[in-house]
């Protein structure tokens, strides 16, 4: 019974409906199912209308992040009394966790749970979490004692939080993490998974949605910074959490009310670590074995059978780098007489077709170990994962760059002129509503009118390569740094003038909008980078683990918490001790008014100018994944390859 419904499901996904003569299938081709395990029908699910649902859900899971990152300083200071130093690494580490547990939740979701569902328990975990910690800044008995204004540190005596009031808060604040772990690199993937790759009419869809993925990102954190800071810092912190919390909830029903649209990939059998492994095994175990120079006779599965069982794993295409991994699929019988006599590296597209689509007929494969013998996908797959890691390692500058306008962008700015006209101060943490704005602007710009431009001149769909727009954003992001050294040297010069190195209270007279330019240069560098390694990482990552692609990103963001730490130690170490006076005194101090916070933006310029001439040596040398995608022919079947013939690091596939 069960293999009749079987071969009766097959036989229906293999329907066709005539569209203007021509022969269109009904169903979407990348195996893609709806959430009763159906083939999901290619008119009545997913694109825009099945990813709006999942933009609104992210638009309110951002607002309620930012509403706690955006203003965690000031609480960690001013309410739980912790040192400026002290609460900027908390802050850090807070964010580095929380953007490396994505990496945990991209892995269950594509190994087991698949994105929808991971996505539903993460927004369950992550409502406790808001929860608890809206608990922890409301009750009187988790906070500490609260003490009047003073006109100096050094005659205040605060009354410290107890072990029991911050060991809650951070219990709440890391269930947060957690939260944002299973949400985080699911959200985005199942976004770009509603628009089908092999179709012309969704892919530029597809391409677009990733620009467009920004807007709930800015929408979420313009609410919080216009609305939610403005009530913790005038009202209280336990309605500024407990609004967010609401808003979550909502975005639970949000999330639940797409269900029926949704385009849900299924899980691919057996965990990711697994195939890696099998590919690492098979290439050690094979070491003596030497690569045959035409990659045809290197192991590969029958792609058209694949096709008509509908399995979403689309063939790759050889590449000739790291080619030790090559020996994964190398049969352990073929014999060198068996290779072309003329093939050379540098073959033509239709020698590498006919090769390709070829099989081998003199070699046994069927009876081998995955262990033994891996397809050419399978270590093509490896060496994606391979091939990324320098790039996400020389984008970690960038991001480090970008979280000072949640620690040390806010600190100075609390103690500038916040006026606003005569009655009105805005609070410090709205600065960078600055950036969302600016970066709301450009996205428009880069989607209508730079990228047809850029398209004229370079033919690339995207306007520019994936690798050059990073590149552009890492740029921008040191000119940042430089804008804010100088500004930050200009309030250090008024705080000597007036002598307010040891008063803490008095506003420096040099308004806040003076950080204007280094908040809308970064909301620019983001729309570069930010998106850029976005698009990068899902687009590279291998079918079945685009959710790890997607965590990938944001484990860059987590890593990069944790190197801000470090160099705020290593600066704070190297610079002077926390004590001394002068010459002698430590860059960054408890009171930021006596920091030279200019020379820690100077160090983070000079480090990212020399990130970024390492990272054009490797975007230089990266190779593009090149896949290997069916057609439907009316007349026959025809293998279509998708090449890049001109410089990897201008043109990816």
């Amino acid at each position: 019974m069960n293999q009749k419904n079987s071969l009766k499901e097959e036989n229906k996904q293999e329907e066709r409906i005539d569209v203007g003569g021509d022969q269109v299938s009904e169903f979407v081709q990348d195996d893609s199912v709806d959430f009763k395990g159906r083939p999901s029908v290619k008119a009545t699910s997913g694109r825009w209308r099945a990813a709006y649902f999942i933009m609104g859900t992210e638009l309110l899971e951002r607002c309620a992040y930012y509403a706690i990152s955006l203003n965690l300083v000031v609480y960690l200071v001013e309410v739980l009394h912790q040192g400026t130093g002290q609460s900027v690494k908390n802050i850090f580490n807070w964010g580095g966790v929380s953007w490396i547990l994505p990496l945990l939740g991209g892995f269950l979701a594509d190994a087991y749970t698949g994105k929808y569902r991971m996505i539903v328990i993460g927004l369950c975990i992550y409502f406790l979490g808001l929860l608890f910690l809206t608990l922890a800044v409301s009750l009187p008995s988790m906070k500490p004692p609260q003490q009047p204004a003073c006109a100096s540190s050094e005659n205040c005596e605060f009354f410290s939080a107890t072990q029991t009031q911050i060991g809650f808060f951070y219990f709440a604040l890391y269930l947060v993490s957690v939260g944002v772990g299973a949400v985080k690199p699911c959200l985005s993937a199942l976004g770009g998974d509603q628009f089908d790759e092999d179709d012309e009419i969704e892919r530029p869809s597809k391409r677009s949605f990733f620009n467009y993925w920004w807007f709930p990102i800015i929408g979420g954190s313009t609410i919080a910074l216009t609305l939610l800071v403005y009530v913790e810092d005038h009202v209280s912190f336990g309605l500024g959490y407990g609004i967010p919390t609401a808003g979550l909830a909502i975005a639970i029903l949000v999330f639940l009310s797409g269900t029926p649209w949704y385009r849900l990939q299924r899980v691919l059998q057996g965990s990711p670590l697994t195939q890696v492994a099998q590919v690492l095994t098979a290439a050690v175990l094979n070491f003596r074995v030497a690569v045959p120079t035409d990659p045809s006779l290197l192991h590969e599965t029958d792609m058209q059978k694949q096709t008509k069982k509908n399995l979403k794993r689309r063939h790759l295409l050889h590449t000739d780098s790291l080619r030790f991994l090559d020996k994964a699929a190398v049969p352990r019988n073929w014999k060198e007489e068996d290779q072309h006599p003329d093939y050379s590296t540098k073959v033509s597209p239709d020698i590498e077709r006919r090769s390709s689509s070829s099989t081998l007929s003199n070699v046994s494969t069927s009876k081998s170990s995955p262990w033994r013998l891996c397809t050419v996908t399978q270590v093509e797959e490896v060496k994606l994962l391979v091939r990324v890691m320098p790039i996400w390692v020389f984008t970690l500058m960038f991001v480090v760059v970008v979280s000072q306008a949640s620690s040390f962008f806010v600190s100075t700015g609390k103690t500038m002129d916040l006026s606003m006209g005569p009655h009105f101060k805005i609070s410090a943490a709205s600065m960078d509503l600055v950036a969302n704005i600016t970066a709301l602007l450009i996205i428009l710009v880069y989607q209508f009118c730079f990228i047809p431009l850029a398209r004229r001149f370079t033919g690339n769909e995207r306007g520019i390569s994936m690798l050059q727009r990073i590149g552009v954003g890492l740029v921008i992001s040191i000119i940042a740094m430089i804008v804010a050294a100088v500004v930050e040297r200009k309030r250090l010069q008024l705080i000597k003038i007036h002598g307010l190195q040891n008063n803490q209270t008095a506003p420096v007279p040099m308004s806040i909008f003076w950080l204007t330019p280094q908040y809308s240069i970064l909301g620019l560098a983001q729309v570069f980078s930010y998106l850029g390694l976005l698009e990068f990482f899902y687009d590279q990552a291998p079918d079945g683990m685009h959710s790890i692609g997607s965590a990938l990103f944001a484990s860059n963001t987590g890593v990069a918490h944790f190197l801000c730490t470090a160099i705020v130690d290593i600066v704070t170490s190297a610079s002077g001790s926390q004590s001394g006076s002068g010459h002698h005194q430590s860059w960054i101090v408890n009171d930021i008014n006596k920091c030279r916070v200019d020379k820690y933006y100077w160090t983070l310029a000079a480090l990212s100018a020399i990130n970024f001439c390492i990272y054009l040596v490797v975007a230089h040398g990266y190779t593009y994944k090149k896949v290997q995608v069916h057609e439907d022919d009316a007349e026959s079947k025809k293998v279509v390859l998708q090449l890049t013939n001109e410089p990897n690091w201008l043109v990816e596939a």
